[in-house]
């Protein structure tokens, strides 16, 4: 019978173990031995000269070491004690720099480690920095509060305050003080100012509204007044008109002019004559002859088509020239076009604003426009100022002018349509009306 690996291998392992351990307790024996047959004088010596190194104790020798560094030559307490990293960065500092420029940079860390201290102090123990009864003091001035303009931009031209309080002395008489902008403010504050038109902030009167006016020129002005109040009546003309003044198109007639019985019977016939006709209706069945006609008329079909779109294409091929032609001369156009209107824009934004504001408004709502303040003939016949009766309205003057001038906004004449009463729930197949009035 063959051995099993296994059990040859421990055998083995346990041979060499117990070899070891043979070996080594032959080798404690011999070095025993060795030591136990010397005598003592041999192996001890006895020491009876005095050594002043070592008259120090452990515990002092221990203390100096832990005390000094050694790197740096440098007596270390409780307190303050030195890493290896400090002393190697503190010995690279003292390599860089000489030994006036160490004692300035001790002394500079020195005074803000004392500053750093200051500012930790106990309330109630602060002092203060200036004479607190000297009335000449700029802490002492009395101060004032003062609306100052923010940097930031609002609609209508206007520009938001914020109030602050200022010290009297350094306020200048009938001066405000500026905000502190960023320079995108400063920079779009500047940009606005350059492109913004030549505006008017009074308009100064005809020479024809005056109490004492030309002939020539209180007729041109009553024109100027009549051309306002025409335009405005035509508006409101147009407005109270209905549409196809107030009458109704041959057509329309004729579609009311029919009666619904009739239409009604003609609906109800022509729907059972199509019901009638959908159930007698059935599928023929083809014979092979007419299939194949009719699969001969769909090819010829496909092929006419086909032959239509090939010369469509050859056309436009030839055309090409043509259309290149047009598209240039169109471009051209809207160049022209494109040109024109910006000239337009430039004359427009060269020209002041705030003149003639009456007129401008009478072309853009007629109907809401105000009347151009104009004494008649008949008012001016004693051509004194005190029996003239005042004409217009000063307030509304400059507001239209404000408005003009993009510094104000126009209420809007447009309301919303409101209808009174209590909303309805909508049900399906219900008719009548969503609302019920209370």
């Amino acid at each position: 019978m063959a051995k099993k690996k296994g059990v040859s291998k421990r055998a083995q392992k346990r041979a060499n173990a117990s070899a070891v351990e043979l070996l080594e307790q032959s080798i404690e024996k011999q070095e025993a031995s060795r030591f136990e047959e010397k005598d003592d004088s041999e192996l001890f010596v006895v020491e009876t000269i005095p050594n002043n190194t070592s008259s120090l104790s452990t515990s002092k020798k221990r203390k100096s070491e832990h005390n000094t560094s050694a790197l740096i030559n440098v007596k270390q307490g409780k307190k303050n004690r030195i890493s290896e990293k400090d002393e190697r960065q503190i010995k690279t500092i003292m390599k860089k720099h000489s030994k006036e420029e160490l004692v300035s940079m001790a002394a500079a860390s020195k005074q803000r480690l004392t500053e750093a201290k200051k500012s930790k102090r106990n309330p109630g123990t602060a002092k203060a920095s200036f004479d607190l009864w000297d009335n000449s003091a700029v802490e002492n001035e009395k101060q004032v509060t003062m609306p100052v303009i923010s940097g930031a931009m609002s609609m209508a031209g206007t520009a938001p305050i914020q109030f602050q309080q200022v010290p009297k002395t350094s306020l200048k008489k009938n001066m405000q003080l500026q905000s502190n902008l960023s320079k995108k403010q400063l920079k779009a504050r500047n940009n606005f100012e350059k492109n913004a038109p030549v505006s008017i902030k009074v308009d100064p009167a005809q020479p024809g509204q005056s109490y004492r006016p030309d002939k020539e020129q209180h007729q041109d002005a009553i024109g100027e007044a009549l051309s306002i109040e025409i335009r405005r009546n035509e508006a409101l003309e147009y407005k109270r008109t209905p549409i196809g003044n107030g009458q109704l198109s041959e057509e329309t007639m004729a579609l009311i002019v029919g009666s619904s019985d009739d239409e009604s019977s003609d609906e109800e016939e022509s729907d059972l004559e199509d019901v009638v006709i959908a159930h007698q209706k059935r599928t023929e069945k083809l014979t092979r002859t007419q299939r194949n006609k009719q699969k001969r008329v769909k090819a010829e079909r496909v092929a006419l088509e086909e032959r239509r779109r090939k010369k469509k294409l050859m056309n436009q091929l030839e055309q090409a020239k043509k259309v290149a032609k047009e598209i240039k001369e169109e471009e051209a156009v809207k160049i022209a076009r494109r040109q024109e209107i910006n000239a337009l824009r430039v004359e427009r934004d060269s020209q002041p604003v705030g003149v003639n504001v009456f007129e401008k408004i009478s072309e853009l709502d007629p109907i809401n426009a105000p009347s151009l303040p104009v004494a008649l003939t008949d008012e001016l016949k004693n051509g004194s100022l005190r029996a003239i009766k005042p004409k217009g309205s000063l307030l509304t003057d400059r507001l239209e002018s404000m408005i003009s001038r993009k510094m104000a906004n126009r209420k809007s004449k447009e309301k919303k349509k409101v209808v009174q009463g209590k909303r309805r729930n909508i049900t399906l197949g219900a008719k009548g009306g969503e609302f019920l009035l209370t």
